[in-house]
């Protein structure tokens, strides 16, 4: 009963979000469509007209009376001769001719999802657990596997969105573009981490400068300013190290960093990236290639002091390794022994081995009779009428045995029990 009315509140929900997108959708067409308000021409300003000379003025003729019947009182007042003038000899100007002055387009408003820096999120996230469901779908896709937290990773990692000490939650771990990848969140802010095998002392933190500082972070006071490009500012706390660090793979991985990406830095054997809150699968697509490029970069960090050797089983070959050259054989020197026979050393007169053919004895031998046997026989005793031996010429070394009576194993059935008693 519950898991049905859990799926009914989810239908609703989304049929009321796609109603709503569809209206909002409906309302900006119906106002991009909406005809523009006709401009209105602006004539332009009169030329003023040349001087005229001073000529005598013609006398005026008199008007001449209207014949009509009806008179009307002429009210209007005196022309003036020379505002009359200057009228005339204003040009005329055609409607053709006319520039009209179009109004400037008011800028569109800009989405707050399409600003740079603003969190954004997709509708799925919208659905409660939303983004969980989308983080599960993009590990499946590539193989990774999911967790809900990994403590352990929360204590590899110190800065950036880190430094709030926030466990890690959500964790898709896996294996991309060769190197061990994990997506977490930290405090709600998705990270994407890379570890590249190799530790060093450098530390390196690359911010964009729309990114909002959460007060709840620590302050990296060893960081100094280093550089800046492609919308990032470079802080280290090894100054020259970072500047030799910045090459042409660094700056093309900035550039094709997602909008979404807000701050990247290196730490002891991590690359990590931060992104905005709700930020989409895209997003997280786009940020393999470029922070996998960081980390090939990132090689070239001194390494720390107590670090000996390179693991050279975690780094990917630039080019094949040829194969071996055959071994030349050696040449053994004319006085040099031949050791590859074994040295056999032959008396001077050949050993007389002894055959079957021929009779023959060596050292001495004492006559014996056959089948005869120096050995007392243990059974001997009295029936050859030999007197019994005395126990004390054995030494212990024999049981007598006393034969002269019978036996009584088969006289306990004739006996009287009282008597036994």
């Amino acid at each position: 009963m519950m898991e049905t009315l859990v799926l009914l509140i989810a239908a609703v929900i989304l049929a009321a979000g796609i109603a709503l997108w569809t209206a909002d959708s409906r309302s900006k067409k119906t106002r991009d469509d909406a005809p523009a308000p006709p401009a209105s021409p602006t004539p332009r300003e009169p030329e003023p007209s040349p001087e005229a000379d001073p000529t005598p003025e013609a006398p005026e003729p008199e008007p001449v009376p209207d014949k009509a019947g009806v008179h009307y009182d002429d009210d209007s007042r005196d022309l003036d001769v020379e505002v009359e003038a200057g009228l005339a000899a204003v040009p005329e100007v055609s409607e053709d001719e006319l520039e009209i002055s179009e109004p400037e387009p008011e800028p569109a408003p800009v989405r707050e999802e399409e600003r740079p820096g603003v969190e954004k999120q997709s509708f799925l996230q919208s659905l409660p657990r939303g983004q969980r469901r989308e983080r599960k779908q993009w590990a499946s896709r590539h193989g990774f596997d999911f967790i809900r937290e990994d403590a352990f990773l929360t204590d590899e990692w110190s800065r950036g969105a880190a430094s709030t000490g926030a466990v890690a939650r959500d964790v898709a771990s896996g294996m991309a573009e060769g190197y061990e990848t994990h997506l977490v969140d930290l405090a709600g802010v998705p990270v994407m981490a890379m570890r590249r095998g190799r530790t060093s002392e450098v530390v390196i933190d690359a911010r964009r400068s729309t990114l909002i500082t959460d007060p709840e972070r620590t302050d990296s006071d060893d960081l100094v300013e280093v550089d800046s490009f492609a919308g990032f500012t470079l802080l280290s706390n090894m100054a020259t190290v970072a500047q030799r660090f910045v090459d042409e793979r660094v700056r093309v991985a900035f550039e094709a960093m997602p909008e979404a990406v807000s701050a990247v830095w290196f730490e002891s054997d991590w690359v990590l990236a931060e992104t905005v809150r709700g930020s989409s699968a895209e997003d997280w697509e786009n940020m393999l290639r470029p922070l996998a490029l960081l980390t090939d970069a990132s090689f070239t960090l001194p390494p720390r002091a107590e670090d000996t050797a390179v693991n050279l089983a975690l780094i990917e070959p630039t080019r094949t390794k040829p194969p071996a050259p055959d071994a030349p054989e050696p040449e053994p020197a004319a006085d040099e022994v031949d050791l590859a026979q074994p040295l056999v050393i032959r008396p001077e007169e050949p050993l007389q081995m002894p055959v079957r053919g021929v009779q023959e004895s060596r050292g001495v031998v004492e006559p014996r009779a056959l089948g005869g046997d120096n050995v007392d026989s243990i059974a001997d005793g009295h029936p050859d009428g030999r007197p019994t031996p005395d126990p004390q010429r054995y030494n212990g070394t024999r049981v007598l045995r006393e034969l002269s009576g019978d036996s009584s194993i088969f006289e306990d059935a004739d006996r009287d029990p009282d008597h036994d008693a």
